[in-house]
Order: C-alpha cells, then structure tokens, then sequence
C-alpha cells in the first residue's frame, strides 16, 4: 500500500467515513504497510482538536469586519446585456416565419377594416381642377391631371385628360367621349382584390 493510500485510509477513519467493524481490517493494513506509529500520531492530533473550545467571537465581530472591507470599486461604464424574450428569439431564428406573421397580420387587419366598414366616405388624389359632388369625382372637361388619380368610395367621371391610372375602389369609372386616360383603369369592388391592394400600397 503506498503512502498516500495509508493517509487516505487514516482520513477516512478519521472523519468517520469507514463503520467501526472496519478497524481490524484497517489495522492489518496498517501494520503491513508500518504504519501504525503514524496512526496513533493522527488519532491523539484529531482528539485534541476535537476537545478544543469553539472561539468566542465579540459582538462587534460582522460590523468590524465589514468596516475593514474596501469599498465597493466603481465598474466601468458597461451596458448590461438584456435578455431576449422567447418570442424575439424566435422572431431571429425563423425570419421568413416572422415575415409571414406580419403579413398576416396586416392582411387580416385590412380585412376586419373592410368588413366592418359598409360605406366607404369618399376620399381621392387631391388634384387642382378636379371637382368632387355627391358621391362623384369629376375631371372636367380642359383639366389635365399628370399622375395616377386614386378614388374610394365613389364613382369617377373623366372629361378631361389623365396621364397615368385611374383606381377605383367601391365605385365605377365612366369616360366621356372628350375625354381621356393614358394609363390603365382599374375597378376594386371585391374583397379580396381591395385587401391585396391595401397590401400593396403599405410596401410602395
């Protein structure tokens, strides 16, 4: 048995780790390896340090000691990491999932607008010289409009001249025989094209 297996085997006995019914053994081991001298030397060492009286600590023992501490360094200026919720994680870890749920998102909030909304007031691409009455956007007859003409919620009559497109959303374009559209005219009545219409006009 080598040296430091006699001391391993002496701590253990020591500290109680090995029941008493060991000792025979252990001390046949001893006296093989010649080490019973150390033995003894050990056992009276743990007896008197067991017989040893707890120190009795003064009762401005913790305030002196914390008195003698130094001050709390100050750190540098270094900005804390934040954690990231689940759901920004997850936003990171699947981009195109998280490109899919704002399109929804924004696909379905267009359409509840829609739905609950049965009459549409009458909104159009503010250009001087057109003249908006009862429900109708009128381009009168010598007016020019140089850019798409946008109406929703009402009809559109052309007298006169529009360099670009015509949309209309919940309303019909007319075209008198003077007049004229360079572009292309476009009719949203159906729910579905005004949503993916909306859509678009977010992303232009």
């Amino acid at each position: 048995m080598t040296r430091e297996k006699v001391y391993e085997r002496i701590q253990d006995y020591l500290d109680q780790n090995q029941p008493p019914e060991d000792f025979k053994r252990l001390e046949a081991e001893l006296r093989e390896a010649n080490a019973m001298d150390e033995f003894e030397e050990y056992r009276l060492l743990d007896a008197e340090l067991r017989a040893l009286s707890a120190p009795k600590l003064s009762a401005d023992f913790t305030s002196r000691v914390l008195a003698q501490l130094p001050e709390q360094v100050e750190q540098p200026n270094v900005t804390p990491l934040r954690k990231t919720s689940r759901f920004g994680g997850k936003m990171k870890q699947y981009p195109l999932l998280a490109a899919a749920s704002i399109f929804m998102l924004l696909s379905v909030g267009s359409l509840g607008g829609y739905l609950t909304q049965e009459e549409h007031d009458l909104s159009y691409t503010n250009v001087p010289g057109i003249v908006a009455e009862n429900g109708e956007v009128v381009v009168p007859e010598g007016v020019t409009v140089n850019q798409d003409l946008y109406v929703e919620g009402g009809n559109v009559r052309i007298e006169g001249k529009v360099n670009g497109d015509v949309m209309t959303v919940d309303g019909k374009a007319y075209t008198a025989s003077a007049g004229n559209v360079t572009g292309e005219i476009k009719q949203i009545d159906q729910l579905f094209e005004r949503v993916w219409y909306g859509i678009k006009r977010i992303f232009e």
